[in-house]
């Protein structure tokens, strides 16, 4: 489930990041859910959390001492360095080997939450037939290449 999760939200690396002040901050600009907010207090508190940076749809909680920044989302953190460091920090959410980020482990939070409404789409353009209904292309006899127009082969000449 996180895993899938994991592949539509990974990563846009060129967008821009802002330093926030507090977890409290990022529960807010992120609309992490009220559910979500224990688990992800507890792992802020357990990794030693020494600063927290944001991006367009995510933040990371980077860690004192050195070693991977986690990423949380609404729905899922990523980025622990182990299985067990996982179970250390998140206790018993449910656990998976990250796609994204090879070799680490990302947990499920226990409220799903809801994505931003998307954009609007745009309405596709009518797809216009044309009046007349083409013939089929004219086959060399020969080679079973289609025909140019001038209804000789270029590879045979038939």
């Amino acid at each position: 489930m996180g895993q899938e999760r994991e592949n539509i939200d990974s990563g846009k690396r060129s967008e821009r990041s802002v330093r926030l002040d507090s977890l409290e901050e990022a529960f807010a600009r992120y609309g992490i859910p009220s559910g979500n907010r224990a688990l992800i207090q507890g792992i802020h508190d357990a990794v030693g959390a020494a600063g927290l940076v944001g991006y367009s749809d995510y933040f990371r909680i980077e860690r004192r001492g050195g070693g991977p920044a986690l990423e949380v989302h609404r729905s899922y953190t990523n980025g622990f360095r182990s299985e067990q460091d996982a179970k250390k920090s998140a206790s018993d959410a449910p656990r998976w080997p990250s796609r994204r980020l090879h070799g680490s482990w990302g947990v499920d939070h226990p409220e799903l939450g809801q994505p931003a409404a998307p954009a609007p789409k745009k309405r596709a353009a009518p797809v216009r037939r044309p009046s007349v209904p083409e013939r089929p292309a004219a086959i060399c006899p020969t080679c079973f290449l289609e025909l140019p127009a001038t209804g000789v082969c270029a590879a045979c000449g038939d």
